[in-house]
């Protein structure tokens, strides 16, 4: 079934990401300062008050890949990203960069973020 899955978002990724390298959240930390596209699911977020915090791949402290949604961009997303993405599968297109020893991916856009 996971590997069903996988094959799934690999090929409904495709059209968003055709010049981006598709990589499991796992492998995260081989791409930093790389564009690519993530899919996983969303296990826990927080909304803070400078930031939106979305956690792929395990629920903090056990996330493999942190999106992060500065408060300025919030305003571009219909509504709270924290509560918008919670329980879905998402694929996320951007740089990996690495903040304490965590990956992250820093979305400015609503549209590096796509529902599955």
């Amino acid at each position: 079934m996971k590997k069903l899955f996988l094959l799934s978002l690999l090929v409904s990724v495709s059209y968003v990401a055709k010049s981006q390298t598709l990589v499991l959240a796992k492998d995260a930390a081989q791409y930093v300062g790389k564009t690519v596209t993530i899919c996983d699911s969303v296990y826990s977020t927080k909304a803070l008050d400078k930031l939106s915090l979305i956690n792929l791949g395990g629920a903090y402290p056990k996330e493999l890949i942190t999106v992060v949604i500065n408060k300025e961009d919030q305003e571009k997303f219909p509504s709270e990203p924290s509560a918008m993405f919670i329980g879905n599968n998402i694929c996320v297109t951007g740089v990996v960069s690495d903040f304490k020893g965590k990956k992250q991916i820093v979305v400015t856009d609503p549209k590096q973020i796509v529902v599955k």
